[in-house]
Protein backbone atom coordinates (compact mmCIF):
# COMPACT_ATOMS: atom_id res chain seq x y z
CA UNK A 1 0.00 0.00 0.00
CA UNK A 2 2.80 2.54 0.79
CA UNK A 3 4.26 1.73 -2.22
CA UNK A 4 0.83 2.83 -4.25
CA UNK A 5 0.59 5.74 -6.30
CA UNK A 6 -3.56 6.33 -4.93
CA UNK A 7 -2.86 8.60 -2.33
CA UNK A 8 -0.33 10.82 -3.69
CA UNK A 9 -2.78 11.22 -7.23
CA UNK A 10 -4.89 12.65 -4.56
CA UNK A 11 -2.80 14.92 -3.04
CA UNK A 12 -1.82 16.37 -6.65
CA UNK A 13 -5.21 16.50 -7.68
CA UNK A 14 -6.66 17.90 -4.09
CA UNK A 15 -4.08 20.47 -4.93
CA UNK A 16 -5.49 21.78 -8.12
CA UNK A 17 -9.06 22.47 -6.42
CA UNK A 18 -10.27 19.85 -7.72
CA UNK A 19 -11.04 17.61 -4.59
CA UNK A 20 -11.62 19.27 -0.92
CA UNK A 21 -9.09 18.53 2.17
CA UNK A 22 -11.70 16.32 3.89
CA UNK A 23 -12.23 13.71 0.83
CA UNK A 24 -8.73 13.69 0.13
CA UNK A 25 -8.03 12.63 4.15
CA UNK A 26 -11.01 10.18 4.39
CA UNK A 27 -9.95 8.51 1.40
CA UNK A 28 -6.38 7.83 2.39
CA UNK A 29 -7.16 6.82 5.35
CA UNK A 30 -9.50 4.27 3.82
CA UNK A 31 -6.81 3.40 1.88
CA UNK A 32 -4.37 2.88 4.50
CA UNK A 33 -6.14 2.00 7.40
CA UNK A 34 -9.54 -0.03 6.43
CA UNK A 35 -7.80 -2.99 5.23
CA UNK A 36 -6.28 -3.38 8.42
CA UNK A 37 -9.58 -2.83 10.74
CA UNK A 38 -11.99 -5.36 8.55
CA UNK A 39 -8.55 -7.73 8.95
CA UNK A 40 -8.98 -7.56 12.79
CA UNK A 41 -13.04 -7.57 12.57
CA UNK A 42 -12.96 -10.72 10.24
CA UNK A 43 -9.79 -12.55 13.11
CA UNK A 44 -12.29 -11.17 15.88
CA UNK A 45 -15.42 -13.04 14.68
CA UNK A 46 -13.69 -15.99 13.56
CA UNK A 47 -11.98 -16.43 16.88
CA UNK A 48 -15.52 -15.84 18.81
CA UNK A 49 -17.67 -18.42 16.27
CA UNK A 50 -14.60 -21.22 17.27
CA UNK A 51 -14.72 -20.73 21.00
CA UNK A 52 -18.45 -20.53 20.80
CA UNK A 53 -18.37 -23.97 19.54
CA UNK A 54 -15.34 -25.75 21.15
CA UNK A 55 -17.57 -24.32 24.62
CA UNK A 56 -20.37 -26.16 23.19
CA UNK A 57 -19.06 -29.48 22.26
CA UNK A 58 -16.76 -29.74 25.77
CA UNK A 59 -20.27 -28.82 27.63
CA UNK A 60 -22.31 -31.67 25.60
CA UNK A 61 -21.63 -34.31 28.40
CA UNK A 62 -24.96 -36.52 27.62
CA UNK A 63 -24.17 -39.47 26.27
CA UNK A 64 -25.83 -39.76 22.82
CA UNK A 65 -26.84 -43.31 21.47
CA UNK A 66 -23.34 -43.42 19.52
CA UNK A 67 -21.74 -42.93 22.94
CA UNK A 68 -23.49 -46.07 24.51
CA UNK A 69 -22.69 -47.90 21.84
CA UNK A 70 -18.90 -47.23 21.76
CA UNK A 71 -19.11 -48.19 25.45
CA UNK A 72 -20.44 -51.54 24.87
CA UNK A 73 -18.85 -52.52 21.95
CA UNK A 74 -15.70 -51.47 24.16
CA UNK A 75 -17.24 -54.10 26.92
CA UNK A 76 -17.56 -56.60 24.74
CA UNK A 77 -13.91 -56.44 23.01
CA UNK A 78 -12.65 -56.60 26.55
CA UNK A 79 -11.08 -59.72 27.77
CA UNK A 80 -11.81 -59.86 31.91
CA UNK A 81 -11.63 -63.00 33.24
CA UNK A 82 -14.36 -63.63 36.27
CA UNK A 83 -13.27 -65.98 39.08
CA UNK A 84 -15.15 -66.72 42.65
CA UNK A 85 -12.84 -67.61 45.70
CA UNK A 86 -14.86 -69.06 48.92
CA UNK A 87 -13.64 -70.17 52.43
CA UNK A 88 -11.34 -67.31 52.55
CA UNK A 89 -9.67 -68.02 49.25
CA UNK A 90 -8.81 -71.25 49.83
CA UNK A 91 -11.46 -72.20 47.14
CA UNK A 92 -11.21 -70.77 43.33
CA UNK A 93 -13.49 -71.25 40.74
CA UNK A 94 -12.48 -69.89 37.52
CA UNK A 95 -16.83 -68.44 36.14
CA UNK A 96 -15.61 -67.23 32.86
CA UNK A 97 -12.69 -66.28 30.55
CA UNK A 98 -14.75 -63.65 28.53
CA UNK A 99 -16.99 -62.26 31.24
CA UNK A 100 -19.67 -60.27 30.41
CA UNK A 101 -22.84 -58.22 32.17
CA UNK A 102 -24.96 -60.97 32.00
CA UNK A 103 -22.44 -63.40 33.33
CA UNK A 104 -21.61 -60.98 36.79
CA UNK A 105 -24.78 -60.66 37.08
CA UNK A 106 -26.01 -64.10 37.84
CA UNK A 107 -22.96 -65.60 39.32
CA UNK A 108 -23.49 -62.68 41.86
CA UNK A 109 -26.67 -63.72 42.61
CA UNK A 110 -26.02 -67.05 42.92
CA UNK A 111 -23.28 -66.36 45.49
CA UNK A 112 -24.66 -67.11 49.11
CA UNK A 113 -23.34 -63.83 50.49
CA UNK A 114 -23.97 -64.51 54.22
CA UNK A 115 -20.71 -66.66 53.75
CA UNK A 116 -17.35 -64.66 52.73
CA UNK A 117 -16.46 -64.66 49.13
CA UNK A 118 -14.28 -62.68 47.02
CA UNK A 119 -15.23 -62.11 43.17
CA UNK A 120 -12.18 -61.39 40.59
CA UNK A 121 -11.94 -59.42 37.47
CA UNK A 122 -8.83 -60.04 36.18
CA UNK A 123 -7.08 -58.45 32.81
CA UNK A 124 -4.66 -59.90 30.86
CA UNK A 125 -2.18 -57.99 32.13
CA UNK A 126 -3.30 -59.28 36.26
CA UNK A 127 -4.86 -56.11 37.00
CA UNK A 128 -7.69 -57.49 39.00
CA UNK A 129 -10.96 -55.65 40.88
CA UNK A 130 -12.07 -57.66 43.84
CA UNK A 131 -15.16 -57.34 45.46
CA UNK A 132 -15.94 -59.44 48.79
CA UNK A 133 -17.04 -59.88 52.15
CA UNK A 134 -20.62 -61.02 53.16
CA UNK A 135 -23.52 -59.86 54.73
CA UNK A 136 -23.95 -60.91 58.29
CA UNK A 137 -20.50 -60.69 59.66
CA UNK A 138 -17.42 -59.03 57.47
CA UNK A 139 -19.53 -56.12 55.52
CA UNK A 140 -18.52 -55.83 52.08
CA UNK A 141 -15.23 -53.99 50.24
CA UNK A 142 -13.76 -53.40 47.07
CA UNK A 143 -10.08 -53.60 46.52
CA UNK A 144 -8.23 -53.07 42.92
CA UNK A 145 -4.57 -54.73 42.29
CA UNK A 146 -2.45 -53.07 40.35
CA UNK A 147 1.07 -54.94 40.41
CA UNK A 148 2.28 -55.11 43.52
CA UNK A 149 -0.26 -51.37 44.82
CA UNK A 150 -3.20 -52.58 46.57
CA UNK A 151 -6.14 -49.98 46.88
CA UNK A 152 -8.92 -50.22 48.62
CA UNK A 153 -12.71 -48.47 48.19
CA UNK A 154 -13.14 -45.26 50.08
CA UNK A 155 -16.84 -45.45 50.30
CA UNK A 156 -18.59 -48.88 52.20
CA UNK A 157 -20.20 -51.24 50.64
CA UNK A 158 -24.10 -51.88 51.57
CA UNK A 159 -25.52 -54.33 48.53
CA UNK A 160 -24.78 -56.65 46.68
CA UNK A 161 -26.13 -54.55 43.67
CA UNK A 162 -23.65 -51.78 44.27
CA UNK A 163 -21.21 -54.83 44.10
CA UNK A 164 -22.21 -56.06 40.61
CA UNK A 165 -22.55 -52.02 39.45
CA UNK A 166 -18.80 -51.74 40.53
CA UNK A 167 -17.86 -54.92 38.86
CA UNK A 168 -20.12 -54.05 35.30
CA UNK A 169 -18.61 -51.00 35.57
CA UNK A 170 -15.13 -51.73 35.89
CA UNK A 171 -16.26 -54.51 32.71
CA UNK A 172 -17.04 -51.21 30.63
CA UNK A 173 -13.45 -50.40 30.66
CA UNK A 174 -10.86 -49.03 33.45
CA UNK A 175 -11.82 -44.95 32.62
CA UNK A 176 -15.39 -45.44 33.36
CA UNK A 177 -14.78 -47.26 36.69
CA UNK A 178 -12.36 -44.93 37.38
CA UNK A 179 -14.35 -42.08 37.19
CA UNK A 180 -17.17 -43.56 39.11
CA UNK A 181 -15.95 -44.84 41.97
CA UNK A 182 -13.24 -43.11 44.66
CA UNK A 183 -10.25 -45.74 45.70
CA UNK A 184 -6.75 -44.97 48.18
Amino acid sequence: MDNSNIIPELVKKSERGRYGDFPVFFLTGLFKYGLFFVGIGIFLIVSFLLIKEKLSQSSNTKPNKKTLENVENYAENRILRLVVFHNFGKHEKIISEKATSEIIRNTMNSINWNKFHIVQLEDENHNALHVSGSLSDDGLASTFTKGDNLILMVKPIETVEQMVEILINFLKGEEIWRNKYKYE
